[in-house]
């Protein structure tokens, strides 16, 4: 295995590491603000990657997708969330499940101006690599900006997946919980049944239809690195 691609697979698990520590401490620290302190005083409320890293999600998972060339997105163990302690539940509850991937789109958000200085910076190379590494393109490795905007861009598309997957509304996942809040009793009810099997089939639907929900992005993010 050459060292670029190496390089490549472990920046992006890393980079996922992070993905998932932005997104559950963001639960940890959102609850905490809304009266339930249960995540941060087990700790969880930290960017420490240890806290929060699940062997199936965050590492056996992702290591099947690097194999087979998906694009990378995984997942952690959920932050304990008590919704009873919460200072109003209904409200905070739905602010606490929103905020991990909310925290997920902000990193998305950093490193998409990143992305646009960097291309500024050092010029046409760093744009014809961004553009490679976003359409998954060989020959950005043999560019003297590769790290740099390898780095950058595959931060933001990691983040934007794991955002998309915890917002599948299925339950357990974010979105699931976010939809049970919204939702008049009866239809509550009916998406409350599919819990046991939700987080199964939520990971099936990011495997096959979450790269096609992120067209815009990847349209949105070809557009800002061309006009950079």
């Amino acid at each position: 295995m050459s060292p670029n691609v190496l390089f490549a697979a472990l920046i992006q698990l890393l980079l996922l590491w992070l993905a998932i520590s932005v997104h559950e401490s963001a639960h940890a620290w959102t609850a905490d603000l809304c009266g339930d302190p249960t995540a941060r005083t087990l700790g969880r409320a930290t960017l420490n990657p240890l806290r929060h890293l699940d062997l199936l999600g965050s590492l056996l998972f992702p290591a099947l997708l690097l194999t087979a060339g998906w694009p990378l997105f995984g997942w952690g163990r959920p932050a304990p969330v008590l919704e009873g302690k919460l200072r109003r539940p209904g409200r905070d509850g739905v602010l606490v499940m929103a905020a991990g991937s909310l925290a997920n789109l902000a990193v998305l958000g950093v490193a998409t101006v990143a992305i646009v200085v960097m291309v500024r910076v050092l010029g046409p190379e760093a744009r014809r690599a961004a553009l490679l590494t976003l359409l998954h393109q060989p020959g950005a490795e043999h560019l003297a900006s590769f790290p740099v905007m390898f780095t950058l861009v595959r931060l933001a598309s990691v983040n934007a997946l794991v955002a998309a997957f915890n917002l599948i509304p299925l339950p357990p996942l974010d979105g699931g919980q976010i939809a049970l809040h919204l939702l008049p009793p009866d239809w509550a009810a009916r998406l409350a049944a599919v819990r046991p099997y939700g987080f199964m089939i939520g990971v099936l639907a990011a495997v096959g239809l979450v790269p096609f929900l992120l067209l815009p992005f990847y349209g949105f993010l070809g557009l800002v690195i061309n006009f950079s």
